[in-house]
C-alpha cells in the first residue's frame, strides 16, 4: 500500500509538471454602424398624381400610391444604446396637401430586427419636421434583396385643406436618417 501512495504522488507530480500555459492578449473593436438606404424598383423617383373629377361637384381624387421602394439598414450600437429611423421632407409641400408614409412590417432574413426588439410605429405624415417611424433599433441588419428584405414604403397624398389647394407640379425630397436615441 505504501508503494501505491508513493507511485500516485510521483505520477501526480509528473502530470502537473507536464502542463504549460501560454496566453495571448486579444483586443476586439466593433465600430459603431448606422447605415440606411433605399432599394428602389429601377429609380428612386416617386411620382404621385392627383386625379381631376370628371363631373362638377365631385371631389378631387388623391390619385395613385407608390410602394416601389424598400428601406434597409445596418446598425451596431454601444451597450445600452438604441436608434430610430426618421423621415422628413426637404422642400415645400403644396399648400393643403399632406404626404403620407405607410411603412410595412419587416420582411426578410436579416438578424436583430426579427427578435422583437425593434418596432414600426404608426404610419406617418411627412413634413419638414423629422418624424420617427422605426424605433428601438439595436444591433441589426435587414438584408439587401429588393422585394424581400426590409420595410416596404408606400407613399400617398391626402388633401388636408381644400381651400388651400392649387393646381401645379411640385417636387420635394424625402430624407431618411438613422439617429441615436
Amino acid at each position: 500500500m505504501k508503494y501505491v501512495i508513493i507511485l500516485y504522488g510521483v505520477l501526480t507530480g509528473l502530470a502537473s509538471h507536464a502542463q504549460t500555459v501560454a496566453t495571448v492578449d486579444v483586443s476586439l473593436t466593433m465600430p459603431s454602424v448606422a447605415l440606411v438606404d433605399i432599394l428602389p424598383s429601377g429609380s428612386n423617383s416617386v411620382t404621385l398624381q392627383m386625379t381631376a373629377p370628371t363631373e362638377a361637384g365631385n371631389i378631387v381624387g388623391t390619385g395613385n400610391t407608390n410602394n416601389n421602394n424598400w428601406l434597409i439598414f445596418t446598425s451596431a450600437v454601444a451597450t445600452g444604446g438604441s436608434r430610430s429611423i426618421r423621415g422628413d421632407v426637404v422642400g415645400t409641400l403644396p399648400a393643403g396637401i399632406r404626404l403620407r408614409l405607410d411603412v410595412g412590417a419587416y420582411v426578410g432574413t436579416g438578424q436583430g430586427f426579427t427578435g422583437g426588439n425593434s418596432y414600426v410605429t404608426a404610419n406617418k405624415y411627412l413634413s419638414n419636421t423629422p418624424v420617427s417611424f422605426i424605433d428601438n433599433i439595436k444591433g441589426a441588419y435587414t438584408g439587401i434583396t429588393y422585394g424581400s428584405s426590409g420595410f416596404r414604403l408606400t407613399y400617398s397624398l391626402e388633401i388636408q385643406n381644400y381651400a388651400n389647394i392649387r393646381s401645379g407640379t411640385s417636387s420635394v425630397t424625402v430624407r431618411y436618417t438613422m439617429v441615436d436615441n
